[in-house]
């Protein structure tokens, strides 16, 4: 007992103080102090000190993504009236979509819900309500956002004193003919239950037509190839889990006949892949992939896409010549596919087109700001994120530090000058490998050994197994609860020790009354607790009952 009481002793200072210790450093490394120590006597709107008893300031948040999430944030606080507009009721964690798509983690741990991020966030503001809604038009005269609440056309008018454009991007197609009909996406959470569905489906039909031999070769070719499109980080992590599946899961649960035909192709248009990293880096994961199985394809273009396959080209430059396009339209292959997923841009949403256009902007790709991330020609209203043309890539850290910086300024009433700090980047290879590229900001990283990179050497490298530990600490402490954060952890260890979830999501209730039998775990010509009979040996064991049904009569088949 003594030795207990003193290890108890020893232990539980020590526990604590590394409990602090992580508390201080995740807040630290997120920029968050001032969520626990900001004054409350803010600034009013105009500057001035403001009045509890004065009319609550409108401010009115659309969309539910870093940036939006970030703003609400910092800007909830006395005297502000906070509403979040979004059609989806959730905050998606975008960097786990492929981890998500192939089983490693469920879904809940990539998403968390609205009202309970809105719920703490009133508790600091004077109100803060969400309301899912699909917002259509900003009155920026009069300070007014339209938004609708289903397809009906049932319209919400919300005013406002100031408005954050955080709405995002969506997925773009460059107007390649099929990409929109028939590929699958990677932005949403139900792009990701999507390609988990068509994934899982099409193994399962890969696996029953297995049993007719090589009847079926080419059909099974076709249902385990998937087409990755896109060579930027989210493609690349794609295709490493997708092959990871394979390897793996698909081996141990539909043996290596299956596993070992699953091709999985990553398309890029441009030289090389992983532009945002250095050359060296990149090349290093284009060797991993290689290794793992995946075909990298650069230079190679989509041009055309049906249900069932897609057209390949070698890629152009828009400088090229009649020539040039010629050569390259007579070298188009196309190739059959199980599934396309396209990961390869992103464009403006309509909302930011029809606002950019009514302020008389030229350019639609997002809306033009000024140095503070104000909308120019708009009185009262930010954009930040993918929504702006800030100068700055559409990634999450931008977005992320955008908002707290749009936030911070409407709770303090005073506008600054936007500083991005970059803090590097990082792709996931999976197998225990990634790839990171790192301010040189820290003394460790050459404690480390790592290289120097970058045009100028100020960057360091990582790969390999640290930083793969780095993408997943990192990403880990990003997330917005405790909740999500445990339920993430308890994910990758099952992963680790028991797989992958190979349950396929119900997206759509099917018949299954019309087939005869159903059989489950274990193919039908072995199972003996259930046959199949003939029309004749049926006629001689048929039950007879009468319906009431235009007094016909029916039969049914017991079969035990």
């Amino acid at each position: 007992m003594g030795l207990m009481d003193f290890t108890l002793r020893r232990l539980a200072p020590a526990a604590a103080a590394s409990t602090a210790a992580a508390w201080a450093g995740m807040t630290t490394l997120n920029d968050d102090w001032d969520d626990y120590f900001h004054s409350s006597s803010t600034s009013g709107g105009d500057g001035s000190s403001s009045d509890n008893s004065a009319e609550p300031e409108k401010i009115v948040i659309l969309g539910s993504g870093w940036a939006a999430l970030s703003a609400l944030r910092k800007c909830a606080s006395p005297n502000k009236s906070v509403v979040i507009v979004s059609p989806r009721p959730h905050f998606l964690y975008t960097p786990l979509l492929a981890s998500s798509s192939v089983g490693t983690i469920t879904l809940r741990s990539a998403c968390e819900p609205l009202r309970a991020l809105v719920e703490i966030a009133a508790q600091k503001a004077t109100s803060a309500t969400f309301v899912r809604a699909d917002a259509r038009e900003v009155d920026v005269m009069n300070k007014k956002v339209r938004a609708t609440t289903d397809s009906d056309g049932m319209m919400l008018e919300l005013s406002y004193d100031k408005l954050v454009v955080a709405v995002g991007a969506q997925a773009n197609t460059f107007g390649i003919p099929g990409v929109q009909e028939h590929a699958l996406f990677l932005k949403e959470a139900e792009d990701s239950a999507k390609l988990h569905a068509r994934l899982l489906s099409n193994l399962e039909k890969a696996a029953a037509l297995n049993h007719q031999g090589d009847r079926y070769r080419a059909e099974i070719d076709r249902l385990l190839k998937v087409v990755v499109v896109g060579g930027g980080p989210t493609g690349v992590e794609l295709s490493a889990e997708l092959a990871d599946f394979a390897h793996n899961d698909v081996a141990k649960r539909y043996g290596t006949d299956i596993s070992s035909r699953i091709q999985i192709i990553l398309v890029e248009a441009m030289p090389r892949i992983l532009a945002p990293f250095d050359e060296s880096l990149a090349n290093v994961a284009r060797e991993h992939l290689i290794s793992k199985g995946v075909d990298v394809r650069t230079g190679t273009a989509v041009t055309h896409v049906e249900s069932k396959d897609v057209t390949l080209s070698p890629s152009t430059p828009r400088s090229a010549t009649p020539e040039q396009k010629a050569a390259a339209s007579a070298a188009a292959r196309s190739e059959e596919m199980g599934a396309l997923v396209w990961a390869a841009g992103i464009g403006a949403r309509p909302l930011v087109k029809k606002l950019a256009k009514s302020l008389g902007q030229t350019d639609m790709r997002g809306l033009q700001v000024d140095e503070d991330l104000k909308v120019k020609g708009a009185e009262g209203v930010y954009a930040v994120g993918d929504a702006a043309l800030s100068g700055f890539a559409p990634t999450a850290q931008v977005a992320a530090q955008q908002g707290k910086h749009v936030g911070r300024a409407i709770r303090d009433g005073s506008d600054s000058k936007f500083e991005y700090h970059h803090a590097g980047s990082l792709c996931s290879l999976g197998s225990g490998y990634g790839i990171a590229q790192l301010t040189d900001s820290f003394n460790v990283w050459d404690s480390l050994g790592a290289p120097t990179i970058g045009k100028d050497g100020n960057e360091v490298a990582l790969t390999g197994r640290p930083a793969f530990v780095l993408w997943r600490s990192l990403y880990w402490t990003k997330l917005l609860s405790t909740s999500s954060r445990l339920s993430l952890g308890s994910d990758w260890i099952k992963a680790k020790l028991s797989g992958r979830d190979v349950v396929e999501p119900v997206l759509q209730r099917t018949v299954t009354l019309k087939q005869p039998v159903e059989s489950f775990g274990t193919e039908l010509r072995r199972n003996n607790t259930i046959r199949l009979v003939n029309k004749t040996e049926a006629l001689a064991t048929t039950a007879i009952v009468t319906d009431s049904v235009d007094g016909k009569k029916k039969k049914r088949f017991w079969f035990f």
